[in-house]
């Protein structure tokens, strides 16, 4: 979210004359992707002393995850979407259990 635009958002927040500093309070950040950016981005708003754990690689995908990128555009959003799940249903002899992001853009 950092890197979506909400940095601007969480300073405001971590910069209240009412919240405690940075060594003073706990802020805890989950990221399924922690890429460099938004690590540096991180280091204003966590304690000096912060933690840091990875779990796998940093900047790579399970390998048991598929990741599919679609260009669609608002009127096909969704046929689509109903088909991956259909197609993901149908074709798979375990359990599938399906992430969706979606990005809105005005271009």
């Amino acid at each position: 979210m950092l890197d979506m635009g909400f940095l601007p958002s969480m300073k405001k927040l971590v910069d209240n004359p009412d919240m405690p500093g940075k060594a003073d309070r706990q802020a805890l950040m989950f990221s399924a992707t922690f890429p460099e950016e938004v690590q540096r981005l991180a280091q204003e708003i966590l304690a000096d002393n912060y933690l840091f754990l990875v779990v796998g690689r940093v900047g790579g995908a399970n390998l048991d995850i598929e990741q599919t990128v679609y260009n669609i555009d608002n009127q096909g959003k969704r046929e689509k979407v109903l088909s991956i799940l259909n197609e993901s249903k149908q074709c798979s002899t375990v359990p599938v259990q399906t992430l969706l992001f979606t990005v809105y853009s005005l271009y």
